[in-house]
């Protein structure tokens, strides 16, 4: 082979390289734009529910908002599959593979795969989950065959910026926490962890990290959620998200950068009486670092949506601001860091 044809063959492998890159446009020159939801579980009565009136049912009222970012992320609740033998635990979910349409349909193109659920029904459909979000064009991160996988954030490319996304779980049971040898959920270890987070920042614009943390139905974070995530944002993180509880608690601001302790639920198969209320996040990072992030109130109670969450408007939504201010003014040494309006402050 000649010189030209070596050459020319190693610039189609850099193309080709490039192009496996998970790459979005921007509809706004240097604006990167987020959407961050909550715990998404498409279980139960939901598999009934879109199946008959459609995979877009769910984000119907809320549509406009999804449409406009270069990234939409949830939590994935429950795994997709058709095998496997359950855990023994109070609750365990499996969706059936067809229900992916519903995440597409809801523009979700990244989720974490970092909670307690995800392996409910073992390592087959786990690797089953992978693959169906693969083939989707759904990224993922914080769960694999074992914890070198587990650990690997998504790279994004937007606007010619760089994203890290990396996420992880710290809840039980332990036996979903991946090892050397053995598939799981990616615990943060502080031998790898806080070093991965500087790698992140040092090859990367932004770097977005995900937890699954506290407890259930508590709305204040637990002392280590609080630790965890200063010495998270003093390694480089640029974004915290957080999940698990299924109420909303708090936002902070560490440091110029936001945390968002839990946002409560977004699409969740449950009745449940305590989960009424919450919200969605509108992060849009600027160039040179600033950001702005927007509230967006949503109604959850799905005795009333049907597990199709609306805006919250007029006293209800005034209800939610007042509760969020208060949840959040502890948080931040008793500043208001929400300020007028819906969105939260302007760097």
């Amino acid at each position: 082979m000649g010189l030209i044809s070596i050459r020319r063959s190693a610039y189609t492998l850099l193309l080709l390289l490039i192009s496996l890159l998970p790459v979005v446009a921007s509809g706004e020159t240097g604006a990167i734009k987020i959407i961050a939801g909550g715990d998404l579980m498409l279980g139960s009565w939901i598999q009934e529910t879109v199946q008959t009136e459609g995979w877009d049912y769910p984000f119907r009222e809320i549509d406009t908002v999804l449409t406009d970012a270069d990234i939409v992320f949830a939590n994935l609740e429950a795994p997709f599959g058709t095998d496997g033998s359950a855990f023994e635990k109070a609750y365990t979910f499996r969706v059936k593979p067809s229900l992916v349409n519903v995440l597409t349909a809801g523009k979700i193109n990244m989720v974490s795969l970092a909670n307690n659920h995800i392996l409910d029904f073992g390592e087959d459909v786990l690797r089953q989950t992978r693959t169906i979000l693969s083939e989707k064009g759904i990224h993922f991160s914080g769960a694999g065959k074992n914890l070198s996988e587990a650990r690997q954030p998504v790279i994004f490319t937007v606007g010619g910026k760089k994203i890290a996304w990396a996420c992880y779980s710290l809840t039980f049971p332990e036996e979903f926490w991946a090892s050397d040898s053995s598939a799981g959920t990616c615990f943060p270890w502080e031998a790898f962890f806080f070093d991965d987070i500087r790698r992140f920042k040092r090859e990367n614009d932004l770097v977005v990290v995900s937890f699954h943390w506290g407890s259930e139905l508590m709305t204040s974070p637990k002392d280590y959620q609080v630790l965890l995530a200063h010495q998270t944002i003093e390694c480089g993180a640029d974004l915290i998200l957080g999940h698990h509880p299924h109420v909303l608690q708090g936002l902070e601001i560490y440091k110029d950068k936001l945390i968002a302790y839990s946002l409560g639920n977004f699409v969740f198969g449950s009745y449940s009486e305590n989960v009424k209320e919450s919200m969605l996040l509108k992060i849009a990072f600027q160039s040179g670092g600033n950001w702005r992030c927007k509230i967006i109130p949503l109604n959850v109670y799905n005795k009333e949506v049907k597990f199709q969450p609306r805006f919250l408007r007029d006293g209800k939504r005034e209800d939610f601001f007042g509760n969020l201010r208060e949840l959040s003014l502890e948080l931040n040494n008793q500043r208001d860091v929400i300020g007028k309006g819906d969105w939260i402050k302007e760097k």
